[in-house]
């Protein structure tokens, strides 16, 4: 039995791009500027998820607020000029935007909005999309559910008739919270345990099952 949601949104980075390697490189080629050691892209792309502010404080670890403050401008110039070196969409994902292209498709990111936007308009994807939501158009980021609330408000859609796709177990509790139905993806950036534990109402191992789970 299939979910019936007349708006669909994504989380971005490891659910519509795979981005890792982009934003790997940004960070430590920051870090090595900085004098930093450098860390390994594993546990940089294990940072993702929480803002570019999160991702430089964990990645600068036991620096005071003065690197902070430098640091975080410094890599976002970098990732902003180079976000899409090897960042790619995942496998599936035009088709699947492709086919729910009469839905309301929308994504909620804690990535910048000028950043999302690049990318999406490099990979020529933005057409499918009716609202972008990143942290300048929110209080609280994810997993506060303010975001999806805002995404359905500015729809004129119900949380009964949404979906919230996500890669982590914050995407998850931004549906649940805002009372949404929710779907986890396997293929991207998220601890996958962590996703399960969760509970979202489906899981996926490639974005093109969305097709066959929702109506």
């Amino acid at each position: 039995m299939g979910i019936r949601a007349g708006t669909i949104v994504f989380d971005f980075d490891g659910v519509i791009v795979d981005s890792g390697a982009d934003i790997a490189n940004a960070v430590a080629y920051t870090l090595k500027a900085f004098g930093r050691p450098v860390l390994s892209r594993e546990e940089i792309t294990g940072y993702v998820g929480g803002g570019a502010e999160q991702l430089i404080r964990k990645s600068f670890k036991d620096c005071g607020e003065d690197i902070i403050k430098e640091a975080l401008p410094f890599y976002k110039k970098y990732y902003l000029d180079n976000c899409v070196v090897e960042t790619r969409l995942y496998d599936n994902v035009r088709e699947t935007l492709s086919f729910f292209s009469g839905k309301n498709l929308a994504i909620l990111t804690n990535k910048p909005e000028d950043l999302t936007y690049r990318i999406l308009e490099r990979l020529e994807v933005m057409k499918f999309f009716k609202l972008v939501i990143g942290p300048e158009s929110v209080q609280r980021l994810k997993p506060d559910p303010e975001g999806l609330v805002k995404v359905l408000q500015s729809l004129g859609e119900s949380p009964q008739n949404a979906l919230m796709v996500g890669d982590t177990y914050t995407d998850i509790e931004v549906g649940k919270r805002a009372g949404a139905r929710t779907c986890g993806v396997t293929y991207g950036l998220g601890d996958t345990g962590a996703l399960a534990a969760a509970g979202p109402d489906i899981i996926i191992d490639d974005m093109g099952e969305l097709m066959l789970h929702v109506k």
